[in-house]
Order: structure tokens, then sequence, then C-alpha cells
């Protein structure tokens, strides 16, 4: 399962930069969060070897199983659900992109993840 969650990973946060790329900051934030969400159910997965089949059940996992970082990345999910609703810009973009980067760290997975970090 971790294998499918790193590749998922690498997939939406490429697209992500894809998106972005060409301005299409919805579809990018859309991928990023995706991305998002994906790093926080690997971490689920290695802490219990449990799967989250929601971004909700994602969202109540991290709140038991690592508050601090569930804390941190705390209203993301808003700017995620928004771009149903409204034009998404640049500085967006870099919210979520940031929340990703505050997982990795906080989580210690820097290396793993080394190459995501070079192109946040």
């Amino acid at each position: 399962m971790e294998e499918v969650y790193k590749k998922l990973f690498k997939e939406f946060f490429e697209s992500g930069i894809d998106e972005e790329n060409k301005n299409r900051f919805n579809s990018a934030i859309s991928n990023y969060y995706k991305a998002l969400s994906t790093l926080c159910s690997l971490m689920i997965y290695r802490k219990n070897r449990k799967t989250a089949d929601s971004h909700q059940e994602v969202d109540l996992f991290m709140g038991v199983l690592f508050p601090e970082i569930r804390k941190e990345i705390d209203g993301l999910y808003k700017t995620y659900t928004g771009t149903y609703q409204t034009f998404k810009n640049k500085s967006d973009c870099k919210e979520i992109k940031n929340g990703i980067k505050k997982v990795i760290k906080m989580a210690g997975i820097e290396k793993e993840f080394e190459k995501t970090l070079e192109k946040i």
C-alpha cells in the first residue's frame, strides 16, 4: 500500500505543477490537495495500517494520530473546496504546497521526499 500512496502522491503533485505552469490554478490546487491528502494517508497507513476512504476520514485520523500536523494544515481543505466557487491564484497554490512541505518536515520524511521539496 505504501508504494501505491507514493506513486499517487507523485502523480497528483506533478499534475499540480503542470497545471500551475499553465496558470490553471484551480486544477493545480485540486491536484496539490489530493497530493497532500495522499501524503497524510501514507502517514496514517504507516502508523496504524489503516486506510482512509474520504477526506473526512483522513482529517479524523490525522487529528487523532498526528494532532500537531493536523493543526498546521487546518484550513487547507477550505482552500481546496473554494475551487468549486471562485477562481484561485498562484498564492493559493503556494499555500497548499507549503502545507505539503510542512507535513513532510514535521513527519521527518524529508529524505524520502527530497525531490518534492526541491520543487516547492
